[in-house]
């Protein structure tokens, strides 16, 4: 039982820090569009571990790298939340589907749901952008996150495929 503890805290930690790491390495810029390979770690992280610890990791990691490289305002709270729902929702559907393209797509949704939504009471309610403002934006961060998304869910089946035989927990 401890055995099994140490593994996944372990692997928690491993894909906590390759989350910070894959967010690090970028394309664009955090205003308009940025890919990214985080979310590519964050949905791995869920076809290799237990989906709550893949929800931590992703989560803890995406906060992390707010924290060091972004900003370290309440919004790290709202990424811990976000991303903890993107890695934890991939986790369940794939344990139940064995399916990484189906997991990894539904994380995916929730995660640019949860954005969408964050982004527009941001925006709209914090800044007092009018809705007229807001709207562009939004739909410029949706279309971004979108691209991400779909190379997230392509990276990360391709290096599930490599390393599904490998026995990590």
């Amino acid at each position: 039982m401890i055995d099994k503890k140490v593994k996944n805290l372990t692997l928690m930690a491993l894909f906590t820090a390759l989350v910070v790491i894959g967010s690090r390495i970028y394309v664009g810029t955090h205003d308009t569009f940025r890919f990214h390979l985080g979310n590519s770690m964050c949905l791995l992280a869920a076809f290799l571990m237990p989906a709550f610890h893949a929800g931590i990791a992703s989560g803890v990691g995406s906060m992390l790298f707010d924290i060091l490289f972004y900003t370290s305002g309440p919004s790290c709270i709202i990424t811990l939340i976000t991303k903890f729902v993107m890695g934890y929702t991939a986790g369940i559907v794939f344990k139940k589907t064995k399916n990484a393209i189906v997991a990894g797509t539904t994380g995916e949704v929730a995660y640019i749901i949860l954005y969408t939504i964050k982004t527009y009471i941001e925006r709209r309610f914090i800044l007092s952008m009018a809705i007229e403002a807001v709207m562009p934006i939004l739909a410029t961060k949706v279309g971004a996150s979108v691209v991400n998304a779909i190379a997230a869910i392509v990276v990360s089946s391709i290096l599930y495929n490599i390393l599904k035989d490998i026995k990590l927990s």
